[in-house]
């Protein structure tokens, strides 16, 4: 019984982790495509098109990650506490992305594919485990 209550859980947990993943490769597309367009027709300058792009894609994220991945967390009824956690949950990403390259290239290799690919493991792990267990944990809210 205790096999398949585990077994049950791991489950849940992998199916929870592919939404998850898929939720955030869906951002990333609507992230990119963002960046692209605003390159493409001269709107903004590369800095701003990646911010601008960013920003969008966090937004998609918030939507389908909050309906689809986590829809039962401790701030389901304060939206405007769940938000702004998501959004730090996005400040750090970028945060562990940026020191994870940093790190990558001066102690270990310059292949920047290779830098790029180390901060995506560590940011997207990180990130997840954040919005799992505080921006979307179960329970009931204490704000």
């Amino acid at each position: 019984m205790i096999n398949l209550i585990r077994k049950n859980n791991l489950e849940e947990r992998f199916f929870e982790f592919l939404k998850y993943s898929l939720a955030s490769f869906i951002a990333l597309i609507v992230d990119y495509t963002t960046y692209l367009i605003f390159l493409k027709f001269n709107i903004f300058s590369i800095e701003k098109a990646a911010v601008t792009g960013y920003l969008v894609g966090l937004l998609v994220a918030y939507f389908l990650i909050s309906k689809k991945v986590f829809n039962e967390g401790w701030l389901k009824h304060n939206p405007k506490y769940e938000i702004l956690l998501f959004a730090l949950s996005g400040i750090l990403g970028i945060t562990l992305t940026y020191f994870s390259v940093s790190v990558y290239v001066q102690y270990f290799d310059e292949n920047i594919h290779n830098a790029k690919i180390m901060a995506v493991l560590i940011s997207f792990s990180c990130v997840f485990l954040f919005r799992k267990f505080y921006v979307f944990k179960s329970g009931n809210p204490r704000v």
